[in-house]
């Protein structure tokens, strides 16, 4: 390919093209020495070409042993001479920057070229690469998302189907701590899948507080809270001028109830807000991409207070509506956490 290049164009002509490229472009010859390395390839590397030329690329490249399908790509063709489709790789810097991904196409200078072992020794290759971070950081976010989701769906239908059967089938009077057991251990196996399954970090799925701007987020948790809680009395008020009676029974008003709340009400806001909405977002490419994924979060929400009764859902649809548009604006779901536990354990004393 060198040759047929020489024949064809000067070295400056072939210098011009190669820096207008937008992959990166890499030459090695016989004993392993970069001799050429363009501007975008330099780029990707984030190295300099003046550090790169005249370089081992054994030494410059390959003596970072996360990079393990990076160094066995280039060693099967460096030590045995054989060559691999274009690849996709992950690359960590030798000192230990974010990491990339690369698409890489190496190609021998030799005549012929063929997948097989070849007898005779390394002449020197090519390396065409392209940088595909963006993309591939992209489909593996999709990718997450619809793995939670599926699980999602799954264990809301397994819950649903197990109320009914102890409702209807076997006449099972469940609790309302029954209830809230089978979502805790909902949320646990969907924790255990975020932590074990996909790549999102603790700050993606809202677990990292939004220290830089605490004061803001704090002064709107309180004064949402407290906008809530007067419409929750005032809901009250009308329904019982009106005489309807939600519930018959109470289960709240004390400070045990209200400590264990604390928990429950974390542990929904986890499901509702850092897998529901969190997921249904990145995989709605829609216009009204955030409205779209608080009301169906809401819904989901909604529907899992089903054993409650029509109004506790109603009014579970409205505050999940609140509590989303609070987590848009405050990205994490601390404040979520506090407004979720106030609003619910007031309803819950109120209605039941």
């Amino acid at each position: 390919m060198t040759n047929l290049l020489k024949s064809l164009l000067t070295k400056e002509q072939t210098d011009l093209i190669f820096e207008n490229m937008s992959d990166g472009v890499m030459m090695v010859n016989e004993e392993g020495i970069i001799t050429y390395i363009n501007s975008a390839c330099a780029r990707i590397f984030h190295i300099s070409p003046e550090e790169a030329i005249q370089s081992s690329f054994t030494e410059l490249f390959l003596q970072n042993r996360k990079n393990r399908a990076f160094n066995k790509l280039f060693k099967t063709s460096m030590e045995k001479g054989q060559l691999t489709d274009k690849t996709t790789v992950r690359y960590i810097p030798a000192d230990s920057g974010e990491a990339s991904w690369l698409s890489l196409d190496i190609s021998l200078m030799q005549q012929e070229n063929t997948s097989i072992r070849r007898k005779e020794p390394f002449q020197g290759m090519i390396i065409l690469i392209e940088d595909v971070t963006d993309s591939f950081l992209l489909h593996q976010h999709d990718h997450d998302c619809a793995y939670i989701f599926a699980g999602l769906i799954l264990c809301i239908s397994i819950y649903l189907a197990a109320w009914s059967f102890c409702r209807f089938t076997l006449h099972i009077p469940l609790t309302t701590s029954d209830y809230t057991l089978m979502i805790e251990v909902i949320t646990f196996i969907l924790f255990l899948e975020i932590a074990f399954c996909t790549s999102f970090s603790l700050r993606e799925i809202g677990l990292i507080p939004n220290f830089s701007h605490w004061k803001k987020n704090a002064t709107e948790t309180l004064t949402t809270g407290v906008i809530v809680c007067l419409l929750i009395l005032l809901a009250k008020l009308i329904l019982s001028l009106a005489g309807i009676r939600i519930k018959g029974y109470f289960i709240g008003g004390s400070l045990h109830g209200a400590y264990i709340y604390i928990f429950t009400a974390f542990i929904q806001e986890f499901l509702a807000r850092g897998v529901i909405q969190k997921s249904v977002k990145s995989l709605m490419h829609v216009k009204y991409q955030t409205p779209f994924s608080i009301f169906l979060t809401s819904l989901l929400f909604s529907l899992m207070h089903l054993p409650f009764g029509f109004y506790f859902m109603l009014g579970a649809f409205l505050l999940s509506c609140a509590l989303g548009i609070i987590f848009e604006r405050q990205r994490d779901i601390w404040g979520c956490t506090i407004l979720h536990w106030a609003c619910g354990y007031l309803a819950m004393c109120l209605f039941f």
